[in-house]
């Protein structure tokens, strides 16, 4: 039997999978200064972002500021005063969101650094992926 469970310590989250009587654990949702980490739920009237346990972190007007090849999507939630939350998207519904509060600034300034994020995490994944698929060609 598979239970989950999620835990806070402070702004973080920590998900947690039972499994066979073996215990997973994870980093969840974060809120860590500027930058914040969540899951996004795609609906009929947006994307919004989530905890890892499906509790809704952010809920305003999202703009998907680019598509990459991979799946993978800049996004920018639009909040008050010129503060937006900018980042990177593995997908729409239910993938992981790396991004970070910026403020003082237009749509167009912060559209910028949403594709600047997800360009620099796009590259982090594809060197991972690359790290993965020669650890397995060694194996």
């Amino acid at each position: 039997m598979t239970t989950t469970r999620c835990e806070r310590q402070g702004q973080i989250e920590i998900g947690i999978i039972e499994h066979e009587g073996r215990e997973f654990v994870a980093l969840g949702a974060s809120v860590v200064g500027r930058n914040l980490t969540g899951y996004t739920k795609s609906d009929r009237y947006g994307i919004t972002l989530r905890t890892w346990c499906g509790k809704t972190m952010l809920d305003c007007r999202c703009e998907i500021v680019e598509r990459y090849w991979s799946g993978s999507l800049a996004l920018m939630f639009c909040l008050a005063n010129g503060r937006f939350i900018v980042g990177y998207a593995l997908d729409e519904d239910g993938m992981l969101f790396r991004g970070e509060l910026i403020d003082d600034c237009d749509e167009d300034d912060a559209q910028r650094e949403a594709r600047r994020i997800a360009n620099y995490f796009a590259d982090l994944d594809a060197e991972d992926e690359e790290a993965f698929h020669a650890e397995l060609a060694e194996a």
